[in-house]
């Protein structure tokens, strides 16, 4: 089996977290935030800054980082903005997968 997400470093309070995306960690995300309009919205330079926030929270407290989504927040408001959206840009990065490459069979049964 190949690896499908790619794995993601987001540093936090000086710890460096290494998160790789799964399903189940995705649902989690989506939950609460849509990921195709997070990443719409970092594309366009206009997130919903709650948004961001609990997206890297999530990937953030999958990893063991002991955070909430009002911390990033609070970080987003009066720290590091800049450092934040580029976690919740890698986020998104990692979220969708690249798109298989070389000459992969078709998951049809030939006849």
């Amino acid at each position: 089996m190949t690896a499908v997400f790619t794995e993601v470093e987001i540093g936090w309070r000086g710890q460096v977290y290494r998160v790789k995306p799964t399903m189940a960690l995705l649902n989690r995300v989506e939950q609460a935030v849509s990921l195709t309009d997070l990443a719409r919205s970092l594309t366009e330079g206009s997130p919903k800054l709650s948004h961001v926030a609990t997206a890297v929270s999530v990937f953030l407290q999958s990893a063991g980082a002991l955070v909430s989504a009002e911390e990033v927040y609070q970080e987003l408001i009066h720290g590091d903005r800049a450092a934040i959206v580029s976690m919740a840009q890698a986020i998104v990065i990692a979220a969708f997968p690249a798109p298989k490459q070389g000459n992969a069979p078709s998951p049809k049964k030939a006849k």
